[in-house]
């Protein structure tokens, strides 16, 4: 069977699906984890007394440690279930923020940042009268670092990094940006939405205080995601949300919390997504995803190239450290005019500012087309959209 085949997107008719920094699709060995626990295991966690529950507890919680042994935590406990990263990033800033930024107090961001890695620090910058600055990016989008050097000279109190670009597909140095920042004394989260399913991540040898990341961006389902958080900063957080699966003990004087990372979680957990989640895992620690993740670099190469001979196409970034997206402008012509163009032929892909309007901004443009690759991409999807491009721009110099 072929790793193409396991996903029941693509059965559905011609489509060349070219936006898996959006989403990826999701393997039949995930769509049956959820629908086998719906049908055959459908009780809740934590809770009730009876054996089936008991076993879907310990279900649960052994994803939980598949999960910290996959980015490389060496416990369980330092995972704390969310929506997905935004979820992730905002709880951060709640939790951890809300009592640990104070007056005057310096927040620091790249200038590359996806919004949900730059608006909840932004908003609570402003909520708490610290101070906000934004590292200047590249003409390629890869970081300044003389200028991310000057920032920590300024000992920044939180520093939050993009692993990948979303917008670019630029792999940032976090090992090396988050060293520097510790240096300083700042507290670190990385954002790992897109390096979770193309990169290697240990966040023991990142040395991160925060790394978050979805489940819909490597294969599993929507609606689930992961903020690791490392020891020496789990006693600095607080809940912000009250009630249900979070609780010890409740009296009319006082209310107990249970341990971290369960005050976090509140209320009914999404059971079925994280079960998802243990499936996806599963499918990315494959020998199948092994084999195709090692074609992705030629098939991405390949792709650069076909570009490279379409005059009028600028890629940007840097496609030297790249996760496998090509985000590209066309010289007088709209993205978005592209875009609807491609659609008609069954192309798939993103154009916009892809939610990094900072990073737009400091290029000079107002959006790109973008390509992303997942592992069930080949070089039949590449010609595909090559054709299809050079038909759509052909039409728009008519």
């Amino acid at each position: 069977m072929s790793l193409r085949s396991q996903f029941p997107f693509f059965q559905q008719g011609p489509i060349v699906y070219l936006d898996s920094a959006a989403t990826t699709q999701k393997p039949q060995s995930v769509i049956d984890s959820i629908t086998r626990y719906y049908q055959h295991e459908n009780t809740t966690v934590h809770r009730s007394a009876f054996s089936q529950a008991s076993a879907l507890t310990d279900k649960y919680e052994s994803i939980r440690a598949n999960v910290a042994s996959f980015i490389g935590s060496t416990h369980a406990q330092n995972i704390i279930w969310t929506k997905g990263t935004t979820d992730s990033i905002n709880l951060a800033a709640m939790a951890w923020g809300n009592q640990n930024i104070s007056s005057d107090d310096l927040i620091v961001v790249l200038g590359s940042e996806h919004h949900a890695n730059f608006v909840p620090w932004q908003q609570l910058a402003k909520l708490k009268n610290a101070h906000f600055k934004v590292v200047n990016v590249l003409p390629n989008g890869d970081i300044d670092l003389s200028h991310f050097e000057s920032l920590m000279l300024l000992q920044p109190k939180l520093v939050a990094i993009q692993h990948c670009s979303n917008a670019l597909g630029n792999i940032y140095p976090v090992k090396q940006l988050v060293k520097r920042a510790k240096k300083s004394g700042a507290t670190t989260l990385v954002d790992g939405a897109q390096a979770i399913a193309h990169v290697p991540v240990n966040v023991e040898d990142i040395g991160c205080d925060f790394y978050a990341f979805s489940g819909h961006k490597m294969y599993g389902p929507t609606g689930i995601g992961v903020l690791y958080v490392n020891n020496r900063i789990k006693h600095q957080l607080t809940p912000v949300q009250f009630g249900g699966e979070m609780i010890s003990h409740v009296s009319i004087e006082k209310t107990e919390f249970r341990p971290f990372p369960h005050f976090l979680e509140t209320g009914t957990p999404n059971i079925a997504g994280i079960i998802g989640l243990g499936a996806a895992l599963e499918f990315i620690q494959s020998k199948m995803f092994f084999e195709a993740s090692k074609s992705s670099a030629s098939l991405y190469q390949y792709l650069i190239n076909q570009l490279h001979d379409i005059g009028t196409v600028r890629v940007l970034g840097n496609t030297n450290k790249n996760i496998g997206v090509v985000s590209f402008v066309v010289e007088d012509e709209s993205a978005s005019d592209i875009g609807a163009l491609l659609n008609e032929q069954h192309i798939a892909v993103r154009c916009g500012h892809h939610c990094a309007m900072p990073l737009m901004t400091a290029l000079g443009i107002s959006g790109t087309v973008r390509v992303s690759l997942g592992c069930y991409n080949n070089k039949g999807d590449i010609d595909l959209f090559i054709t299809a491009l050079n038909k759509s721009l052909s039409l728009l110099t008519l």
